[in-house]
């Protein structure tokens, strides 16, 4: 039970890490796991934290997607999210078959290398759409392997000069599907349990608090601050995936 897991104090500050992450990826359109689950793995166990990130980031995207439905790029989303199912499988048995400590200190690795030709300016328009089955597989695998799917698709709209409502839009659409997907492997698998439910719908009131806050800031944000603000968040998920990897 969530009362008999959790304590008053665990609660409060789990709460305060998703009002703090809601707020980041209103404004972002990602950043949502990347911020939460380390906070909250301050005082809960890691796993309990990727699992209720994950089922507060299924409403936080569900919202998002609502919200910017029509400016999503169609056929680039359809294309990620297809690549990001079918990474899915894989990366659930990655999970289960390949170090932790590895995976994350790939991604740290290709995220600096990803932020460093971002920052040069590197424009990837003309690639044809095999750029995007490619970084969507990679984003599915690294859902359900260390529950950081962001990078990879920030990469491709990025170095596709994708506008920031588009980017919000198809990102959300994206972490949507794949994230519900993600949630039912894990189930299946034994790994959701009912104090991590019961933590998620406690965290919900938090995540539309820190969505009402974070919507009216994206105003604030011209798209060079936005791309800033993109490289900066990237440049944090690398550190926190190394970070964890000695953890």
């Amino acid at each position: 039970m969530i009362a008999e897991s959790f304590t008053a104090a665990q609660i409060a500050v789990a709460a305060g890490a998703i009002l703090f992450s809601a707020i980041v990826t209103a404004v972002a359109g990602f950043g949502f796991s990347l911020m939460s689950v380390p906070l909250m793995s301050l005082v809960i166990d890691l796993h309990s934290a990727v699992i209720v990130s994950s089922i507060v980031g299924v409403f936080a995207n569900g919202v998002q997607t609502r919200l910017y439905w029509r400016q999503r790029e169609r056929q680039i989303a359809n294309r990620l999210c297809i690549g990001s199912i079918a990474g899915l499988p894989f990366g659930y048995l990655a999970y289960a078959l390949v170090s932790d400590r590895a995976l994350r200190f790939v991604l740290g690795g290709l995220v600096v290398v990803a932020v460093a030709l971002l920052a040069r300016g590197i424009s990837l328009a003309h690639v044809g759409p095999g750029m995007d089955w490619v970084l969507g597989f990679a984003s599915g695998v690294l859902n359900t392997s260390i529950s950081t799917s962001g990078p990879p698709l920030v990469f491709d709209l990025q170095a596709r000069k994708v506008a920031p409502e588009p980017f919000r839009g198809t990102l959300n659409y994206v972490f949507l599907i794949s994230g519900c997907i993600g949630l039912v492997m894990f189930a299946v698998g034994g790994k959701v349990h009912l104090d991590q439910l019961r933590a998620g719908a406690i965290a919900v009131p938090a995540l539309a608090l820190g969505l009402l806050i974070g919507l009216p800031l994206r105003k604030r944000f011209s798209p060079q601050r936005f791309r800033v603000l993109v490289l900066v968040l990237l440049l944090v998920s690398a550190f926190a995936a190394v970070a964890k990897a000695f953890t």
